[in-house]
């Protein structure tokens, strides 16, 4: 099996892990974008490296998400 995946062809298993997904099985879905509040629907731009739920609204306190 010299330079053939399990596929057959070569490149078949090219995003065997799940398609739109980050490292560590998270959504990857990249720098931009916002963090809303669940709660009270406050919205703030996403910062890049910091993901949404370690951030907690100004508002109410609650954990943000990415929607």
């Amino acid at each position: 099996m010299s330079g053939r995946s399990r596929g057959g062809e070569r490149g078949q298993d090219i995003g065997r892990g799940g398609q739109g997904r980050g490292r560590m099985g998270g959504r990857g879905l990249g720098p931009g974008g916002e963090c809303r509040c669940p709660q009270c629907g406050y919205t703030m731009p996403h910062q890049a490296g910091v993901p949404c739920y370690q951030q907690t609204c100004p508002k109410c306190g609650s954990t943000m998400t990415r929607p």
